[in-house]
């Protein structure tokens, strides 16, 4: 059912919106007014994004990479990079890091 459905996901929304919070020594966002706010700290802004689908093949394969490299280097993991090219439009980086929920 539809409804059941809807509810499980905002449930489980939450739910992973109030582990993040934690994680980033931060907390999830309640106030009705800033809608586009699902986690924040003092300074910074998190949006949230819960999926049950697999970690992409591409993702899994940098972060072993990027353990490689740390082992390697005996420096912190900074994260992966993904660079997205546009025609004529330009690049655009994301940053993407892993962290203990």
């Amino acid at each position: 059912m539809v409804v059941r459905r809807n509810r499980n996901n905002r449930a489980r929304g939450k739910h992973y919106e109030n582990r993040v919070g934690d994680a980033l020594g931060g907390w999830r966002n309640l106030d009705k007014s800033r809608p586009h706010t699902d986690v924040e700290t003092d300074d910074t802004v998190y949006e949230i994004k819960s999926t049950q689908a697999s970690v992409p093949r591409w993702m899994d394969n940098a972060f072993k990479q990027l353990e490689l490299a740390s082992k390697e280097s005996k420096k912190r993991r900074g994260g992966v990079v993904r660079v997205h090219t546009g025609q004529g439009k330009g690049a655009r980086a994301f940053l993407i890091q892993e962290i203990v929920i």
